[in-house]
């Protein structure tokens, strides 16, 4: 600087500028020129001057900053973002972008519009909802699960089992029903906006329950069930009401193998799936008893009877009513085997007997235990009505009156008896009694009925017969000529005999022929007097009952003037004659129905 100039350098030039005393630029002067054609009064035009390039810049920069802030302010708050249109709580519309409508959707309370265990949380949080709901949460469930067995309950003691309530987890559930989860788009985020508006006005009802701990449910089970895998038992016949005609028996029980794996798994899904009463089936392969206490309740009845009359003698009856009694009530299992005379017993004083007409080697007596062949012979047909099988069994030497031809059991302690077996699968009974004021004894054989309502008829006839003759037998201290009865006459019959089977509707389906019985062919036997007046003896013809050498003297008076039909005071009651020989009038002969 050199007299107070300060050298400057200015674009275009190096002329030097003139500072003024203070310093400032004095002014400078120039010539000018006017212009060709110009006025003279026109002014000279002034020189614009230029901004520096620096300031351009810088405005420019700060302009573009301004403009780059608002943008991204404007970016910042969605105003380039594109807009959606919903449908607000209040009915308008409006277009708001995906941000907005994430900023609408985000919330910490339960939504408008759930409802837990009928209480309405919307609005709540989690915690004001859990404080407002455990108070009132439904009581703990009643356990009351059982086990079905074939139709035995078994109760099951669930009390072990832990219990939990849902509730802590069903709010969760509830909270988070419709709630952001961060991946959805804005078209899953237009939905979800939708699907809550829908909310409002179609509540959500979420319930808590209990839910068990299942893991003790096999030993429980298997407890319960231990002692009901057996083997089926049969019902067991242990005796006979006579009076009421009903057996008395042990009940029947079924065999279950169980399927214990099924049964633990059928209880626990049911208590895992929130149920705590039910009745769970038992799956078993069970085993059927051969004789059920049904069976004996249905099927089990009266088999056969068989129904006679008796005579008036009053020792006879007494001892067919006593023997009646010994018999009634009694019970055969499958197999056993019946003996009359060794269940009945000997036939004397000390067993209650009475002496009473019998037969005894071919002719009528008298002997204790007279009249019980009526009772045996009762015992055969029901036994027979009934298809038993018979073991032994004789015929009387003459038919009875008391059974049709070949239908009759004689017996005789220590020589005849009869007896059979219960060949039939199951138990039968026995009654026997004889009614005083009827004098009429009845049978019954009870037992497993037979199939389909069939019955069995027992049925005998005659097939031959073989007259009897009269043998005459000398007797020397007799007077000749007198005669005396010792022995009836009695045909020999030849009988069949039929095991006839009906149908429930009476046709006949089967007819069995049983053994032939015989009768023995009995001659009378009559006694003659030989001894002649004279002390001697004539001779008789014992064919014929002729006498010759018969001395004559004084007439004698037969003591039987009818030997065709002798006296026989102790035989078996016959048509038309009592124990006692004397003619009396028989009822008619009762045919027993099956």
């Amino acid at each position: 600087m050199k007299n107070g100039v300060r050298p400057s350098h200015i674009q275009g030039g190096n002329a030097p500028v003139r500072v003024g005393a203070k310093g400032g630029k004095a002014p400078s002067k120039s010539k000018s020129s006017k212009p060709a054609g110009r006025s003279a009064s026109s002014k000279p035009t002034k020189r614009r001057r230029k901004a520096p390039v620096g300031t351009k810049l810088l405005v420019f920069l700060l302009v573009l900053a301004i403009l780059g802030g608002a943008g991204y302010f404007m970016y910042m708050q969605g105003f380039f973002d594109p807009k959606y249109e919903i449908t607000l709580s209040d009915g308008t519309t409006d277009k708001v972008s995906a941000k907005k409508l994430r900023e609408m959707l985000d919330n910490d309370t339960f939504l408008s519009g759930i409802i837990i265990n009928g209480v309405d949380v919307s609005g709540m949080t989690r915690d004001q909802a859990l404080t407002t709901l455990r108070p009132n949460q439904p009581a703990e469930p009643t356990l009351d699960i059982s086990l079905d067995l074939d139709g035995v309950v078994y109760p099951l003691d669930l009390s072990p089992l832990p219990l939990t309530s849902t509730l802590d987890s069903v709010v969760d559930n509830a909270y988070n029903y419709l709630r952001l989860t961060g991946n959805e788009d804005d078209q899953g985020l237009v939905d979800l906006y939708n699907q809550r508006m829908a909310l409002m006005n179609n509540p959500v009802e979420f319930n808590s329950a209990y839910t068990l701990s299942t893991e003790s449910v096999g030993q429980i089970v298997t407890a319960t069930l231990s002692d009901s895998t057996s083997v089926a038992q049969d019902a067991v016949i242990t005796g006979f009401d006579p009076e009421a005609c009903v057996f008395q028996y042990t009940n029947s029980s079924r065999g279950y193998e169980i399927n214990l794996d099924e049964a633990v798994t059928d209880v626990t899904s049911l208590l895992e799936s929130g149920v705590y009463t039910g009745v769970v089936p038992v799956v078993a392969q069970v085993t059927e008893p051969s004789l059920t206490t049904e069976m004996i309740q249905n099927e089990f009845g009266l088999i056969a009877s068989s129904t006679s009359t008796t005579t008036s003698n009053a020792s006879r009856n007494h001892n067919i009513s006593i023997t009646c009694q010994k018999i009634n009530g009694l019970v055969l299992q499958p197999g056993e085997s019946f003996s009359f005379n060794d269940f009945v017993g000997p036939r004397n004083e000390s067993t209650g007997y009475e002496v009473a007409g019998v037969i005894e080697n071919g002719q009528s007596a008298q002997a204790y235990g007279g009249g019980i062949c009526q009772v045996s012979s009762m015992i055969y047909q029901s036994v027979i009505k009934s298809d038993l099988e018979v073991i032994e069994r004789h015929p009387h030497m003459w038919p009875s009156s008391y059974a049709t031809v070949g239908t009759d059991a004689a017996v005789d302690w220590g020589n005849q008896d009869f007896s059979f077996r219960n060949s039939s699968e199951y138990p039968i009974a026995l009654t026997a009694y004889w009614d005083p004021d009827t004098s009429k004894i009845t049978v019954c054989i009870y037992g497993h009925q037979l199939p389909d309502g069939q019955y069995i008829l027992f049925e005998g006839e005659t097939v031959s017969t073989n007259p009897a003759g009269v043998q005459y037998i000398a007797n020397a201290s007799l007077p000749v000529g007198e005669t005396n009865s010792i022995r009836g006459a009695h045909d020999g019959v030849t009988a069949a005999s039929y095991q006839i089977w009906y149908d429930s509707d009476g046709n006949e389906i089967n007819r069995v022929e049983l053994p032939t019985s015989y009768y023995s062919t009995i001659s009378a036997q009559i006694e003659v007097g030989t001894l002649n007046p004279d002390g001697t003896q004539a001779t008789l013809d014992p064919a014929t009952g002729a006498l010759t050498g018969v001395v004559e003297g004084p007439a004698e008076t037969e003591t039987n003037p009818n030997p065709d039909q002798p006296v026989d005071p102790g035989a078996e009651p016959q048509p038309g004659e009592n124990p006692d020989g004397e003619a009396q009038e028989l009822p008619p002969e009762e045919v027993p129905a099956a």
